[in-house]
């Protein structure tokens, strides 16, 4: 395998790097939701609709989070779901995979002692206990207890196991058994409803989850690739493996493959960007600042170096320096280009270039694209630069690929009134709300469409819908507006011709 071809790679090893910091800047309104969370209507109306998350939903809503590095949000999900149903295992599981994300070895000591007096016979017990001290990076006592155990491993403490030998470099054995796991079934740990609520069906002695899968597919394959190589160098090996334990979320191990990579050719540029990389992920930024100008030094051409580089430099404060590189990374159109714009949007944003944050938008924005980037694009483009009609260009583009969706209506009718074209802007809402009566956005943005027509009555209406429709949700930026919209017009009762103005952006979030 060619050094060319070493990045050829799903961009997927970047979720977690970037996922917190995209999910903050998607909503343009967060200074809003911070002020105004306790905004209520004035009066006493009827309830709106309750929304209460099953249980099911609260573990796939954790793990979601989980994916997107919001571990906070996460442990509550957990803690809620741990609350209603205390006998099974799964939200503990997750807890644990967050401790050990986070490096809090008491937290997930503790909890390991919970679940060995609830779940005694459980064989995940037994990986998050052996992942634990490998966190640790205890590697000599954690390869001991495993080599102790022999057959009876279940087949996630066997892959650690290959990984733990491999890292002895006893790359021999350590590929037989992660050939023997790849004829292992794969099954998901799932939670279904049954006679008795809710079941775990996983059957953790005797399979594989997807994650440990995909894990056990990826060293699979380094080895294949490395035994074509008639002059693969053990260095090589090391980095290949340390990749593919970066991507599966593995940091403390792919540093320390990275580390021996290092120590046996110091000068081998990929292992250093691997451990920079690892670095990152453990959020230890001043190594890995270290780690990638190094690399960097060593070759300034490449956009891999050019692109953690400048993550490392984004995550100590050095936000100019870091956009050069972000830029500079782009000029190769390499597999993280999208990520790259979308952290030039964050910066950018910061430093108020609003131009070019519309730039990025135009080059990203596709149907694929995630809900909440379309809003901070509007809203940058109406609320910001004060350029509404190149709002009405994305939400064309939009609403042309999902014209039967309620979301990208809304984003069609919000641009229509920003540019003044209040029929159609009706007819799209109106439209939207027969696709979807519950929508408290339809509401909120009909409210605005009348306010606009100086219809106020049937704007209060509106406003007031929105938020009996959403209030018993979570808080968000929608019924905290439409609330504040609608005590603005309830106050004007003298002289609603007079609109008192609003220190919030005019238009929908």
């Amino acid at each position: 395998m060619s050094k060319s071809t070493f990045w050829t790679v799903s961009g997927v090893v970047l979720i977690f790097i970037f996922g917190a910091v995209i999910w903050i800047f998607q909503d343009p309104f967060l200074q809003l939701l911070k002020q105004t969370t306790a905004s209520t209507i004035q009066v006493q109306e009827p309830q709106g609709i309750k929304r209460k998350t099953s249980y099911i939903g609260q573990i796939r809503e954790a793990q979601k989070l989980i994916e997107h590095e919001y571990y906070s949000l996460a442990t509550i999900e957990l803690s809620s779901a741990i609350s209603e149903r205390p006998n099974i295992i799964q939200p503990y599981l997750l807890l644990g995979e967050i401790y050990l994300r986070q490096q809090e070895q008491e937290k997930l000591s503790n909890l390991i002692a919970e679940l060995k007096n609830r779940f005694s016979s459980d064989p995940a017990i037994a990986v998050l206990e052996g992942r634990g001290l490998i966190a640790q990076k205890n590697f000599q006592e954690a390869l001991q207890t495993l080599n102790a155990l022999g057959d009876n491993l279940p087949p996630a403490l066997k892959l650690y196991r290959a990984i733990l030998l491999a890292l002895q470099n006893n790359h021999t054995e350590a590929q037989e058994i992660i050939q023997q796991l790849t004829q292992v079934p794969v099954q998901e740990h799932e939670l279904s409803i049954g006679s008795e609520g809710v079941e775990d069906s996983f059957e953790g002695e005797h399979f594989l989850t997807p994650e440990q899968a995909q894990k056990v597919q990826d060293i699979a394959i380094v080895y294949e690739e490395f035994d074509s190589l008639s002059e693969g160098k053990n260095p090589h090996l090391f980095a290949l493996l340390a990749k593919a334990l970066a991507q599966n979320n593995e940091a403390v191990l792919a540093k320390e493959f990275a580390d021996v990579a290092i120590r046996e050719d110091i000068q081998y540029i990929d292992a250093w960007i691997l451990r920079g990389y690892a670095h990152l992920q453990l959020k230890q930024y001043t190594e890995a600042l270290k780690d990638l100008q190094h690399a960097y030094e060593m070759d300034p051409l490449r956009p891999q170096t050019h692109y953690f580089l400048a993550l490392a430099l984004s995550e100590t404060g050095h936000n100019e320096e870091a956009a050069l590189f972000f830029e500079k990374s782009l000029q190769h159109d390499f597999e993280f280009s999208d990520e790259v714009r979308w952290k030039l949007i964050e910066i950018f944003g910061a430093q108020k270039k609003y131009d070019r944050v519309l730039e990025l938008y135009e080059e990203l924005l596709t149907a694929e694209s995630e809900e909440e980037h379309f809003v901070s694009a509007l809203h940058t483009a109406i609320d910001i630069v004060k350029k509404p009609e190149l709002a009405l260009e994305f939400s064309e583009k939009l609403v042309q690929e999902k014209p039967e969706d309620d979301f990208t209506l809304n984003m069609h009718g919000w641009a229509l009134i920003a540019n003044k074209q209040f029929l159609q802007a009706e007819d799209v809402l109106l439209k939207a709300e027969e696709i979807n009566p519950q929508n408290p956005r339809t509401y909120l943005n009909l409210g605005l469409l009348r306010e606009k027509q100086n219809l106020f009555s049937e704007a209060k209406e509106y406003y007031k819908k929105s938020y009996d429709i959403g209030k018993n949700g979570p808080p968000n930026t929608i019924v905290n507006l439409a609330a504040e919209k609608y005590n603005e017009l309830l106050a004007r009762t003298e002289k609603p011709e007079e609109p008192e103005a609003s220190t919030k952006p005019e238009n929908s979030p």
